[in-house]
């Protein structure tokens, strides 16, 4: 019996991960709804800057906040569905967020435009400031729904060929494997506190803009992806390139999936080194566990690490089989 293509059976999750941003592309169309049919009541100029008290402190044409609401929607929608096909995080987490952007920043555009359309002039606009918190209400409701009702992906370590150190990879075969380590909360809170401060600076709260260095600081904190491709072992933050930690390969020895206890096997969490071995490990628990060729050790906590142990294994295996 032939064996399945793996290679058409993984097309398809990657083309339905574009979707993770379709709640913000969905806020966008909803927005651009709201300046349809407020259209002939909106001052022009109409106020598009709001200070603590709710006055109107800055004002622009209808046409600049359009573009401004659809563009900051769209920019988050593609980046959210992009680093969902990169895998850049867990679905369920890029989900969550999309869904929190979408409803906060779609109410708070909405709320200024109706603002507007009820108001003569720009001067008489008024947006008070309990808008903010209604819109991160919103923001938090709508992450905690996604992450109730979508289920969880299926590891996919969890067949037999994986369990017993291998994944099955054959001859001229390609695979990666992505996890992402770290709190889910911390993550939570990066994205929360971009969507408001991006509400804050648009919409003229000046309070809010601070919360854009904390929410950056969060993104890098936030954990880390792990990959093993062709090319060894790879571990960065989950939003940009560097700082990295690779194991190439051919360094080596040996791979295979263990716990670990990050107090007597690293001296602590986190980044770790300690004689003879060095790791990362953000909770205790399944581990990658690496010997290399200068006989030290190299360990990294992370969900499924039999399937990636699995998969180094097969990559050492196929590279010894070819110097043979």
């Amino acid at each position: 019996m032939n064996r399945p293509d793996r290679t058409s059976r993984a097309q398809q999750p990657d083309r339905l991960r574009w979707f993770a941003g379709l709640p913000c592309l969905v806020a966008a169309l909803v927005v651009a709804v709201v300046f349809a049919v407020s259209w002939s009541n909106l001052p022009d100029p109409m106020a598009v800057h709001f200070d603590e008290g709710g006055g109107s402190n800055r004002s622009a044409s209808p046409v600049e906040l359009l573009l401004v609401s659809e563009l900051t929607l769209l920019i988050f929608g593609v980046g959210l569905s992009r680093g969902a096909v990169r895998r850049s995080l867990a679905l369920r987490s890029l989900c969550a967020a999309s869904a929190a952007a979408a409803v906060s920043l779609g109410y708070l555009f909405s709320a200024a435009v109706l603002v507007n359309a009820d108001a003569g002039t720009a001067d008489e606009a008024r947006m008070p400031l309990w808008h903010l918190p209604v819109a991160a209400g919103l923001a938090v409701a709508a992450a905690v729904g996604v992450q109730v009702l979508m289920p969880r992906e299926r590891p996919a370590g969890t067949d037999q060929s994986a369990a017993s150190g291998s994944v099955g990879l054959r001859r001229g075969e390609k695979a990666v494997w992505v996890r992402s380590v770290g709190p889910r909360w911390l993550m939570a809170a990066g994205a929360l506190g971009a969507v408001v401060a991006v509400a804050a600076g648009v919409l003229g709260w000046g309070p809010g803009f601070w919360l854009w260095p904390v929410a950056l600081l969060f993104a890098v904190m936030a954990g880390a992806r792990v990959s093993v491709d062709g090319g060894g072992l790879t571990i960065r933050p989950p939003l940009l390139h560097v700082p990295r930690i690779h194991i190439p390969l051919q360094r080596i020895e040996r791979a295979w999936a263990a716990e670990v206890r990050p107090l007597p096997d690293l001296g602590g969490w986190g980044y770790r080194i300690v004689k003879g071995r060095r790791g990362l490990a953000l909770r205790s628990g399944q581990a990658v566990w690496l010997e290399l060729e200068d006989g030290k050790q190299f360990v990294v906590a992370v969900d499924d690490a039999a399937t990636a142990a699995g998969l180094l294994g097969d990559l050492l295996a196929r590279d010894a089989r070819r110097d043979r």
